[in-house]
């Protein structure tokens, strides 16, 4: 007994070639979904073209959806309902399942929120006055007045003797010196934390089509009529949605019962999710004490062994000396007196922000295997 090859387009269950007889396939007064799904689709030729379509499935219960295929997985990978598409053997025709843009797209929310490092902080330093100038004036008046000429040690100096130049007596009319400095502390990240995996994230992309309530012979059962032959693409499911996060699946069949029920959850997926959940920066607060105090010596020759003036900085004194007119500058040493930078204390590395999502849909599905 051949069958008829039957789809919905426009709305209408149509029929292509001629009854072989008004009982259909199983011997039916009629036919319906479920019969079609074992019927074999044939030409006019006698050729056979596979399967009809057509999957009886449970009525859904109070407050869920009509059913509808889902896919799930990564979103990297999610098709769209126009991808629902069956092609009619031997023409170029084919037949979309599902029309238009889904029904439901909704997100999990991430599993875990992120981990954040463990922030720690470099040590500070005292640094040796890197500010030293030289005017022909005495006491260093009259600031761009006279003859300035720049006496700096090397950076990083260590305060061991430097020969930054040569100073004459007629240049020589007083000497700047500034203070001892601070190097701050800098952030580093003593421990990472685990990336958060990108791929972890799911999305459920549901697509509503041709859903019958008078083509399976049993009371109580849905006709989809939107399945590819005798299997579904890959990765779509037959299911069904409410409007929650706490709803229930139907039971799983008991023993003998041919019928599956929408008993196997997929989750609660949501419309929307914010995610703004992160890790403050790693920063590190000044030390709130700290000593830098040491001796500048400044010699005539350039060797540090004939001494010239000394002067004792910190890092709240900047001084002027003044050698006196006859003199001359060629050299610079200095020793720390006090060397107590401090120690900084590393703050950030905490987790900020909050997770909202909304508009949760439960989504419950036949078993894989029917």
């Amino acid at each position: 007994m051949w069958c008829v090859r039957s789809w919905v387009a426009g709305g209408l269950l149509l029929a292509v070639g001629g009854l072989a007889a008004a009982g259909g396939c199983g011997g039916a007064d009629a036919y319906d979904c479920a019969e079609e799904v074992t019927c074999d689709i044939v030409n006019a030729n006698g050729t056979s073209n596979g399967h009809c379509w057509g999957q009886c499935v449970p009525e859904p219960p109070r407050a869920f959806d009509e059913p509808m295929l889902v896919w799930t997985g990564l979103e990297t990978l999610a098709p769209s309902c126009d991808d629902l598409v069956w092609a009619i053997p031997g023409t170029n025709e084919v037949i979309r399942i599902a029309d238009g843009p889904p029904a439901f797209v909704g997100r999990t929310p991430p599993a875990e929120a992120p981990s954040c490092p463990v922030c720690a902080c470099t040590a500070p330093s005292c640094a040796l006055p890197w500010d030293i100038t030289t005017s022909s004036l005495p006491l260093c008046e009259g600031e761009g007045a006279g003859t300035q000429t720049p006496f700096a040690p090397p950076p990083g100096w260590d305060g061991s003797c430097v020969s930054p130049g040569w100073v004459p007596s007629g240049r020589l009319g007083s000497l700047y010196i500034g203070s001892t400095t601070e190097q701050p502390c800098a952030p580093v990240v003593e421990e990472s934390p685990t990336p958060p995996d990108a791929l972890t994230g799911e999305v459920a992309i549901a697509c509503s089509g041709k859903v019958s309530s008078t083509l399976c012979a049993q009371d109580g059962q849905r006709c989809m009529l939107y399945q590819q032959h005798d299997h579904l693409p890959e990765g779509w499911r037959h299911c069904i949605l409410a409007d929650g996060d706490d709803r229930e699946c139907q039971a799983p069949v008991a023993a003998g019962d041919p019928w599956p029920r929408f008993s196997e959850k997929l989750g609660v997926f949501y419309t929307e999710v914010d995610d703004t959940r992160g890790c403050t920066a790693c920063t590190c607060k000044p030390p709130e004490t700290h000593r830098c105090v040491a001796d500048v010596s400044g010699y005539e020759d350039r060797a540090c062994s004939d001494f010239l003036v000394v002067a004792r900085m910190t890092t709240q004194r900047k001084i002027c000396v003044d050698p006196g007119s006859t003199r001359t500058l060629g050299s610079l040493s200095a020793t720390w007196i006090v060397n107590e930078p401090g120690r900084c204390t590393p703050e950030g590395g905490a987790l900020a922000g909050e997770l909202d999502a909304r508009g949760p849909k439960t989504i419950c599905c036949l078993p894989r295997d029917t």
